[in-house]
């Protein structure tokens, strides 16, 4: 369908892989130093959070992580409420300050930055998951939250984006757009789709919806299976498209867990993600120590991708990126990626800035 309308650890770190071609894009991942700490066990990092830029200030909110028992040990997941700001200013440390509290603890949602807030959908907590859409705006430096149209059904673990007023998300078989031009007609439903692509990524090509990646989880029928492929929406009309290819082995990249955001109209950078071969073993076959390997052993990817005009370009590499379930944030031409895990149960308390030129 058609819509309308830090401390820098080292120059080496910073410099991951820079394509040869001059016309090709580069990259440079700076990591940060910073990182929330107003509620006991935020500190350690989280995944799944909400996140966006209100006002030149980066916002993280809610988010969840295992902060006293590994999960491997069986422990006990912990959502988050508090609402952070930090003031982006070129600097290479974030100076966070709890700003207000989200309506409930909350992660495995889908955030947009729109002109005089945030937008937040969605997600899931330890009892249920959430119908809730609300916008965060700041006031004389605190954050107000203002209550949109509540999504159709509950959904976490899904994808949005925002193409000019058109906010649309995926999940659960199904594709929603909402007018913020228009709330008062609520949430319409675009198309329905062959399968839920859980933690896949979308964005906007050329006023298309586009989602890539995702995984249909294991049922007492069939094995889990993961998607490999695209699909865009136009005008009622589903058609697919290719998933990115890494230079290191030509193979396609899976994007299941990965995080994405529109750099332009035309144009969908991602990054990160779980390793395809590792990931589908544990859907299918979950071995007893599938959660004790080293962080290496899951082999998450350090891949950063451009799609241009329906085409990937891989830009280049780092460990850095190499996360899943990160939130990423566009401010001016950076992005900012915060948090994920490093491998299952373990999230990383780290905010890199990364920078794409020649796109």
């Amino acid at each position: 369908m058609s819509f309308p309308k830090h401390f820098f650890l080292s120059l080496t770190f910073a410099v991951a892989f820079v394509m040869g071609a001059c016309h090709e894009p580069s990259l440079r991942v700076e990591q940060l130093q910073g990182f929330p700490d107003g509620e006991k066990g935020i500190e350690q990092g989280v995944s799944a959070c909400y996140a966006g830029v209100i006002d030149d200030c980066l916002i993280m909110a809610g988010g969840c992580n295992f902060p006293e028992v590994p999960v491997a040990e069986g422990g006990t997941k912990r959502y988050y409420r508090g609402i952070y700001a930090a003031r982006l200013d070129g600097g290479n440390v974030l100076r966070w300050e709890r700003v207000g509290w989200l309506p409930t603890a909350a992660a495995y949602g889908v955030s947009v930055t729109v002109p005089d807030g945030v937008i937040c959908l969605g997600g899931n907590n330890e009892k249920t998951s959430l119908r809730s859409v609300f916008k965060i705006r700041l006031e004389d430096g605190k954050a107000v939250i203002d209550s949109l149209p509540e999504l159709p059904v509950a959904l976490d673990n899904f994808t949005g984006a925002l193409h000019d007023d058109s906010l649309v998300v995926s999940g659960g078989g199904q594709v929603y757009a909402l007018d913020l031009d228009d709330m008062m007609e609520g949430w319409r439903l675009v198309a329905k789709t062959d399968g839920v692509r859980l933690q896949a990524v979308s964005g906007f090509i050329d006023r298309e919806y586009c989602v890539w990646g995702g995984y249909s989880p294991k049922t007492d029928d069939q094995d889990a299976s993961l998607s490999l492929d695209g699909m865009c929406f136009d005008d009622g009309n589903i058609f697919r498209i290719d998933g990115p290819s890494n230079s290191a082995d030509g193979r396609t990249s899976f994007l299941g867990g990965a995080a994405a955001i529109n750099l332009d109209s035309n144009t969908v950078v991602a990054m990160g993600g779980v390793n395809r071969d590792v990931f589908l073993e544990a859907l299918n076959h979950p071995a007893p120590d599938y959660l004790t390997h080293p962080i290496d052993w899951y082999k998450f990817s350090p891949w950063v991708f451009v799609c241009r005009d329906k085409m990937w370009t891989p830009v280049g590499a780092s460990q850095h990126v190499a996360r899943a379930g990160a939130a990423l944030v566009k401010h001016h031409d950076d992005l900012y990626l915060i948090g994920g895990e490093l491998k299952p149960g373990i999230r990383t308390p780290s905010v890199c800035r990364i920078i794409i030129s020649r796109f």
